[in-house]
């Protein structure tokens, strides 16, 4: 097993059928696609292309990796009716969300301020010279989907079994020596150290959204990363914490955004409509399960 940080969270990586020195191999070429996409695509690092694409004030020509980038995403946006959208960079900064998280770091005793409505589908990309135009007030953030798609590419760099957990995304090949498939718990968001059940995955990613491990305070209101894009706040629902099982950690990221904002009902038939299986924590501490899913109760 090998473990380093990364994009603000813990990864960890994993491959039983591998020798020790392999697994070290896989390790620090997953590590290093990790760092090197960050450098190149966070929205905290004033360095960074995505961090230059938000500043431009004028069409820019970005990598064909970026331009990639923003043609997933805005094909994501699009798929979720908007639920999910990148361009909530400016009301991430506004909530207070303008740096890397850590704990009371973000804590301020001013109010958030308003912000104008912002969507990907704003943004002209000119598909032929790679150029992207994008309006002032439309900031990106790549964040969690950029997540699952680097632990995608990285569980890709595995010839065998192998687990590639990026904090929640994570794309689960194969099993363990002697295992049906992966064990996935299911954490209680009320308490971090509880766990309501697990799950058994095999080829299959999975992703969790919840507003209870990036909290902070602006002014008098407790506020969270998930941004309902339409309200350009955290998203308050019936659901505090989404757990979504899909063919790939980017899909899993995207589609466990949408009951998160939508709430139960509407995202569990989301959910449905494309055959994806989910485990849904309701704000009253019922659980509930999506599709053809075996929750193993704690």
């Amino acid at each position: 097993m090998w473990t380093f940080r990364a994009m603000n969270t813990d990864v960890t990586v994993a491959a039983p059928e591998l020798s020790d020195d392999a697994e070290r191999d896989l390790g620090h070429a997953a590590e290093r696609l990790f760092r090197e996409t960050e450098r190149r695509f966070s929205r905290f690092l004033p360095d960074s292309e995505l961090a230059r694409l938000n500043r431009a004030d004028r069409p820019i020509t970005v990598s064909d990796e970026l331009f990639e980038l923003l043609i997933r995403a805005r094909a994501h946006a699009a798929g979720t009716g908007g639920i999910f959208d990148p361009a909530v960079g400016a009301a991430m900064d506004a909530s207070g969300y303008d740096r890397s998280f850590a704990p009371r770091r973000l804590d301020r005793d001013d109010a958030p301020t308003p912000t104008r409505p912002a969507s990907i589908a704003m943004l002209d990309l000119d598909e032929a010279r790679h150029q992207v135009a994008r309006p002032p007030h439309v900031q990106l953030d790549l964040g969690g989907f950029l997540k699952g798609l680097t632990a995608d590419r990285a569980a890709a760099l595995a010839p065998g079994a192998a687990v590639v957990d990026a904090g929640g995304d994570a794309v689960l090949r194969g099993a363990p020596p002697g295992d049906d498939g992966w064990t996935v718990d299911i954490e209680d968001p009320a308490d971090p150290a509880r766990t309501l059940g697990t799950l058994i995955v095999r080829d299959q990613a999975v992703a969790t959204s919840a507003g209870n491990r990036r909290r902070w305070r602006r002014g008098t209101r407790s506020m969270h990363h998930l941004i309902d894009p339409r309200t350009r706040e955290p998203a308050r629902t019936d659901v505090v914490q989404a757990t979504v099982v899909a063919p790939t950690a980017e899909l899993a990221d995207v589609m466990a955004k949408v009951p998160f904002v939508l709430g139960a009902a509407a995202g569990a038939r989301e959910l449905g409509r494309r055959g994806l299986r989910a485990v849904l924590v309701l704000r009253d501490g019922t659980i509930r399960t999506v599709g053809a899913l075996e929750l193993h109760h704690a």
